[in-house]
């Protein structure tokens, strides 16, 4: 389904209490759906594509601000009141800004493996690149695209993902995410998405991967400087991709911090 441009899947009777959920960089609401369908019979869940990924709209501006303003737009639109909302990676740069911007739409906020500070964006500039650089117009099945990414992303299971932003038409491919606009913007994207004296005092949960680099101990009191009502839950198992690494887990924090 679509509002304003912005494509998004819906779970759960319409009665229940409502979660919605944002993807990382290069990701979709698809990668939320293993979740939304374990949550959906306790809960009305919504996955949306960002601006410039999925199926939602092609914009240059690829700022988090405009994202989180596309998110408080959809959100007055569905008029679903106060909802608590779930961001992983670059969706939990959009939930933190909205959360800031607009603390009255949020009842709970819970961030996945982020924190409110800069990234280096060279982090992400050889992942673009490589897609960016590949004639799909060359390329007839996706097993060639994925043989062809494997010189410059040798880690197969990240290339799977990378795969699923792929369109197929007939015999033709095209990347879904507008991958020209997100390259010329990665570092802003990478940058810290909260000002100086920006704040959300409402709860708050941040959920780290062990495993992963993004969310350390050091972040900590970044962290509760502008969410003073947080805390920070480990499960140290996950990655960076937390929900898909370690769905209980998640789900058994997530839910707790819900509920609580």
């Amino acid at each position: 389904m679509s509002t304003q441009g912005i494509f998004y899947e819906e779970k759960g009777d319409p009665g229940l209490p409502t979660i919605v959920f944002l993807h990382g960089l290069l990701g979709s609401s698809r990668n939320w759906r293993s979740v939304c369908k374990s949550l959906a019979d306790r809960w009305r869940v919504f996955a949306l594509d960002l601006r410039n990924h999925g199926h939602s709209f092609h914009h240059e501006d690829v700022s988090v601000a405009r994202m989180a303003d596309d998110l408080g737009h959809w959100l007055a639109e569905t008029d679903l009141g106060a909802v608590n909302l779930c961001g992983h990676s670059l969706g939990g740069k959009v939930v933190m800004r909205l959360a800031c911007d607009s603390p009255e739409v949020v009842r709970k906020l819970a961030v996945v493996d982020i924190a409110p500070r800069d990234y280096p964006p060279e982090n992400h500039m050889p992942t673009l690149e490589a897609m960016l650089s590949l004639d799909l117009q060359g390329l007839s099945s996706k097993k060639e695209i994925d043989d062809s990414l494997a010189e410059k992303i040798p880690n197969w299971a990240f290339r799977q993902f990378l795969l699923t932003n792929l369109a197929q038409h007939g015999s033709e491919f095209r990347w879904k995410p507008n991958l020209g606009a997100l390259h010329h913007s990665i570092g802003e994207l990478s940058a810290n998405p909260l000002q100086e004296d920006d704040c959300f005092n409402g709860p708050t949960l941040f959920i780290r991967g062990g495993k992963s680099g993004y969310l350390r101990s050091e972040h900590v009191p970044l962290i509760k400087k502008y969410f003073p009502q947080s805390k920070v839950e480990i499960l140290p198992n996950a990655g960076h991709d937390v929900q898909v690494d370690d769905r209980v887990g998640f789900l058994r924090v997530f839910e707790s911090f819900l509920e609580s």
